[in-house]
């Protein structure tokens, strides 16, 4: 205001500022959301049977009939491959429910990781019980007084070996 009067603007100044304003809140945007950390909450999906059961029934089919996978701990190393193997899953945890085991671990990062499987034993070889996105799974097909032994792998371009087994049995009270 100069004198009592407003000065007015040329056209542009109001498009220009809002302009301004619109990419700096864009970039703002970008940038959060693209700067995920390390304990950053992981969206757990919901527990979808069917596409567990999908998942199991492609594997037998890869696997012609074949549904006992055996794992070894100690596997030599692969000679020259095109893609590296990510690392195996580590931190693995198991939660005994009266109807389910929750098993969690720590996310593979960085490796082309696009899902993790899991194994499960009851004593004589590892059979896939399933796939999962998440590091987590929750394994609902158990049954009550039996001993069931865990390994998970990460599964990008090519699988990893197995991470640590862990077992899983219920206490006596």
């Amino acid at each position: 205001m100069i004198n009592g009067k407003y000065k007015k603007r040329g056209k542009g100044a109001h498009t220009s500022s809002g302009l301004f304003l619109l990419v700096t809140y864009l970039l703002f945007l970008v940038f959060i959301t693209a700067c995920g950390r390390r304990g950053d909450p992981v969206a757990i999906l919901s527990y979808d049977e069917n596409i567990i059961k999908e998942e199991i029934a492609k594997e037998s089919e890869k696997g012609k009939g074949q549904d006992e996978v055996l794992i070894k701990e100690n596997e030599p190393e692969a000679k020259a491959i095109e893609t590296a193997r990510p690392d195996a899953p580590s931190g693995l945890v198991a939660v005994y429910t009266q109807t389910s085991i929750v098993l969690t671990w720590d996310e593979v990062l960085k490796q082309g990781v696009k899902s993790y499987k899991i194994y499960r034993s009851s004593g004589s070889g590892y059979k896939l019980a399933g796939v999962t996105v998440t590091p987590a799974f929750t394994d609902r097909g158990i049954k009550q007084d039996m001993k069931y032994y865990y390994k998970v792998t990460a599964v990008g371009n090519s699988e990893s070996l197995p991470s640590g087994e862990i077992r899983v049995i219920k206490e006596v009270d």
